[in-house]
């Protein structure tokens, strides 16, 4: 009987709200302006890095879970040194031998060698026939880079230990410029001009499943031998070693290579490494890093826009308040307690701010959506948690605005009430 009656009570409070939130339209709409702008900004932010931490993930983790990345500069092997790690050395291929030999727990050792996009003057470009791409990335790898990446062979094969010694002129190439320059035919079998020289393809990859806004850099690749690119490309200095560990032994293969480079680099017994070594966990840890710090300056934004919602809904209700005066001095008069009043105006001020969240929610899927369509493979689908707690926000703010009118409706004199004019 009790839960009918509060059920009827809660109802009819929903009613009136209704009645009110449509009798003044134009105003109601202004008041949830900045409810909408915050929830729009949370779930916008949340979804998108959501998405980039997911894509980040899949990316380096298809470089190989057991894998360590020793390079000697701290940062990203395409971007410019700092001025602190400009003087370090550079690392070698000679370095792979004793890291094998050395290491109990290190498996293999893959090379990869970052050839700069301008070469001397110039742009390298990549031309097969009458079409030619100034996109590529090419690289100096060897004969067993792809195998310790886990890289999936669309057709061909990687390179002989006979072509890097040969210092030959052969190719493997990414899915996307294999696209580029030769649509839809094979690769295999076919020349292409890069830098002036022809290559000869001999390996196509599958397109690689991690993505960073939508695009993979090894897509664009094309990889031939190392000894091959320092022939041809002399300014190519940058060397990534990709460290492979023994299965459940990457952080004793982490130790082991750390002591040897140490010991080939010649660096001073308690002097800091002049080398970094990253494996794909870490590099997703410092991207959760870098993702939280962006969403927690993101979420001060949107309490602002929130804040000035709640200052919007909070005046709508003080306004209602005063305008039904008389219409709260009848109900008290005619019985209605000073609690079912109260929930009236909370039910309102809750009601008003959860449209104003239902709608930031849905303008946040659709931006999502239209970014999908204008950048294929963006990933911006919100996630649950992050729908669910923008609609969560929007219910609090609207109690938390409403609450001192709902209160003040609740304690006025029917007597004076009923006098207002």
């Amino acid at each position: 009987m009790l839960s009918r009656l509060v059920s009827s009570s809660d109802r009819e409070a929903a009613a009136l709200a209704i009645a009110s939130l449509r009798a003044q339209p134009l105003r109601s709409s202004l008041a949830i302006g900045g409810v909408v702008i915050g929830i729009v900004t949370v779930v916008v932010v949340a979804s998108t890095l959501v998405g980039l931490r997911n894509s980040v993930a899949t990316l380096f983790r298809e470089l190989g879970t057991d894998n360590i990345f020793a390079y000697h500069l701290n940062g990203e092997p395409y971007s410019a040194p700092t001025e602190l790690d400009v003087a370090r050395p550079q690392m070698r291929p000679e370095y792979a031998a004793p890291l094998t030999e050395l290491g109990s727990a290190i498996r293999d050792v893959g090379l990869e060698l970052i050839v700069p996009t301008v070469s001397g003057t110039r742009v390298i470009t990549a031309r097969a026939g009458g079409t030619e791409s100034d996109s590529v990335l090419v690289e100096g790898i060897s004969e067993n880079f792809h195998d310790v990446v886990g890289a999936e062979y669309r057709a061909g094969r990687p390179f002989t230990e006979i072509e890097s010694r040969a210092y030959a002129q052969v190719a493997i190439l990414g899915a996307s410029v294999a696209r580029a320059l030769f649509g839809t035919e094979s690769s295999i079998g076919r020349t292409l001009l890069l830098g002036g020289d022809r290559y000869d393809v001999v390996g196509e990859l599958e397109p690689r499943r991690g993505t960073f806004f939508g695009e993979n850099r090894n897509d664009s690749v094309i990889a031939v031998p190392i000894s091959t690119a320092r022939r041809k490309f002399p300014e190519a200095r940058n060397l990534v070693l990709y460290i492979r560990a023994h299965p459940g032994q990457r952080e004793v293969a982490r130790e082991e290579a750390r002591a040897i480079l140490r010991l080939i680099r010649q660096v001073p017994t308690g002097a800091d490494d002049n080398f970094a070594m990253n494996s794909a966990d870490q590099i997703i840890a410092q991207f959760d890093r870098l993702g939280y710090q962006i969403f927690l300056a993101t979420l001060g934004l949107a309490m602002v826009s929130l804040a000035i919602g709640a200052i919007g809904i909070a005046n709508v209700m003080i306004i209602s308040v005063t305008e039904r005066t008389r219409e709260i001095g009848v109900r008290l008069a005619v019985g209605a307690r000073r609690s079912e009043v109260r929930r009236q105006f909370l039910v309102e001020a809750a009601m008003l701010s959860s449209v104003g969240g239902g709608i930031g929610v849905a303008i946040a899927v659709v931006i999502g959506v239209a970014a999908s369509l204008a950048a294929p493979g963006f990933p911006v689908a919100p996630p649950l948690w992050a729908v669910t707690s923008g609609l969560a926000m929007s219910l609090l703010v609207g109690v938390a605005a409403g609450y001192l009118p709902a209160r003040r409706a609740a304690s006025l004199d029917p007597v004076e009430a009923l006098r207002y004019e």
